[in-house]
């Protein structure tokens, strides 16, 4: 999903392409999420509350970051915002899945 993105906000050719793999990657994020939700809500509902929160933030900021891109205005502080946002979703996630697949109970 990372490289999906890169590759739209720093391309100048197929940057649709990339925005669209992207889009189809959310479904995908967001139907594993869900399965992620439903085992992780009795552990830890506080902190998946907190990464749903940070999820649509970041695929918030995803998007606006495509359209700034396809403007010309995009900022490096945003593709910053973008990139930070991706790993802290990720590192929640991994957390809520009891660091799966890196340690294994």
């Amino acid at each position: 999903m990372a490289i999906m993105i890169l590759s739209a906000l720093f391309t100048n050719s197929h940057t649709k392409v990339y925005e669209m793999i992207t889009r189809v990657g959310y479904l995908v994020i967001i139907a594993t999420g869900v399965k992620l939700a439903l085992r992780a809500w009795s552990v830890e509902p506080t902190l998946l509350i907190v990464k749903i929160i940070v999820a649509l933030i970041f695929i918030a900021l995803t998007e606006i970051a495509f359209a700034r891109k396809s403007q010309k205005i995009i900022s490096k502080s945003l593709i910053w915002a973008v990139v930070v946002f991706c790993l802290v979703t990720a590192l929640i996630g991994f957390a809520l899945a009891g660091w799966y697949p890196f340690i294994k109970h």
